[in-house]
């Protein structure tokens, strides 16, 4: 069920750019300059994390009707919850870096998708690292900001 559901909200993105890209002025913008807007949004995101905490980064880089959808856990909606469960999660270390990114015509939406890893201590206390890729929708707020709408990462084997 919750495989059906992530499957169901990336359709769902996905549908969402497309649409927002079509429903446009027909102006034509400069792709590099849009993937650079929200990679830069991306790497603020990441850098905030190390400064101030993962939890502390995802209230601030959420939008208040956000939604994470945490591997193996129940969706989780709103700003103020993604901020207690972050909170809540195991401790440890987790650090991305953005990797490719695309915008809707509109300028009002686009995702961002990158790799990550999460350092932590198992039982024993050894180091023990855990990588994964991951998925960002973006909105463009009133205030010309960007805030995240939808965030979604999974694991995967590390890196040959």
């Amino acid at each position: 069920m919750k495989k059906f559901l992530a499957h169901r909200v990336l359709l769902s993105i996905c549908l969402a750019l497309w649409c927002g890209g079509c429903a446009t002025d027909g102006t034509i913008r400069d792709p590099t300059t849009a993937s650079t807007a929200l990679i830069k949004a991306d790497r603020d995101f990441a850098l905030y994390a190390q400064q101030h905490g993962v939890a502390n980064a995802f209230r601030e880089f959420a939008a208040s009707d956000a939604l994470s959808l945490p591997m193996g856990d129940a969706p989780v909606f709103g700003r103020d919850a993604i901020f207690k469960f972050m909170a809540d999660s195991p401790s440890g270390q987790l650090l991305w870096k953005p990797v490719g990114a695309d915008l809707a015509r509109s300028g009002e939406l686009g995702y961002t998708w990158g790799t990550y890893e999460f350092r932590a201590r198992d039982a024993a206390a050894k180091p023990v690292t855990h990588h994964g890729k991951y998925v960002t929708v973006w909105k463009k707020q009133r205030d010309r900001s960007w805030k995240f709408v939808v965030d979604i990462g999974n694991t995967n084997p590390a890196p040959q």
